[in-house]
């Protein structure tokens, strides 16, 4: 079973919100997905996305109290899954660290299934490592372009194994907290993902120990959003795990085929 869970960004306050889940029963993780069956739910954050922000529900899953159940994988996100056919399929996984076989599921673990056309993006949950709970997350560095020109063209001198450094960025209009990324010399170049960090605080405190990143490949010739892919380290607190927070309870009533 693999789990991935929606965010959703209000375009006027542009704050994000875990809005549902999607899970994928049965998939062998060998890029063939005609054996899996998918499940979406709504979570209890979809209802706090109405209350603030009017959030609508998404075509093709009217009711927030249902479950959906597939054999195929629902638009939603099929429609965020690179075509098999397309020849520059093989280049876009590079970029993403992914073998050419790659599932869906882990595709859009790794890409976000970003679109143009709305403002969703796919995540799965950061997992603490056994003993410690020091957790390894791979993704993409968001706001290069937002960052400047200097931290653009900065990018393309970077090295995989690179250490970055992490700062809160207090001033962010579009978030209470966020978390930039910068260089060793002090080059702010971007951010982590926003609609993870939310997350990661309880009563207003952070919550992740020891928290650092590192430069995981540079996509030199890639599109800026695809420029550097990082992993995301830290500790979190004993027994700590994102998919029991309540915000990510399913409010989903008995299933519909």
């Amino acid at each position: 079973m693999n789990r991935l869970y929606l965010a959703w960004q209000d375009a006027d306050s542009r704050r994000w919100f875990p809005v549902g889940q999607l899970v994928a029963y049965n998939s062998n993780g060998t890029g063939a997905d005609a054996d899996a069956e998918y499940e979406f739910a709504y979570i209890n954050g979809a209802l706090a996305a109405r209350n603030a922000a009017g959030f609508p529900p998404i075509p093709g899953f009217p009711k927030l109290t249902q479950q959906y159940r597939s054999c195929r994988l629902f638009p939603l996100f099929q429609n965020r899954v690179m075509n098999r056919s397309r020849s520059d399929r093989a280049e876009y996984l590079r970029r993403l660290g992914l073998p050419e076989d790659t599932d869906a599921i882990s595709e859009l673990a790794a890409s976000g299934g970003p679109r143009r056309t709305d403002t969703y993006q796919v995540f799965p949950a950061i997992v603490p490592g056994a003993g410690d709970g020091r957790f390894i997350y791979r993704c993409l560095l968001h706001g290069l372009r937002h960052a400047g020109p200097d931290a653009v063209k900065l990018s393309k001198t970077l090295q995989q194994g690179e250490p970055l450094y992490l700062a809160s960025d207090l001033d962010n209009p579009a978030a209470e907290l966020a978390v930039k990324v910068a260089t060793g010399d002090g080059q702010h170049i971007g951010w982590i993902p926003r609609y993870l960090v939310d997350d990661l605080r309880q009563d207003g405190k952070w919550l992740v120990a020891d928290a650092e990143a590192t430069i995981a490949q540079v996509n030199r010739d890639g599109p800026l959003n695809h420029r550097l892919l990082i992993d995301f380290s830290g500790k979190l607190p004993p027994g700590f795990r994102m998919e029991n927070l309540p915000q990510y309870q399913p409010i989903a009533a008995p299933a519909a085929v």
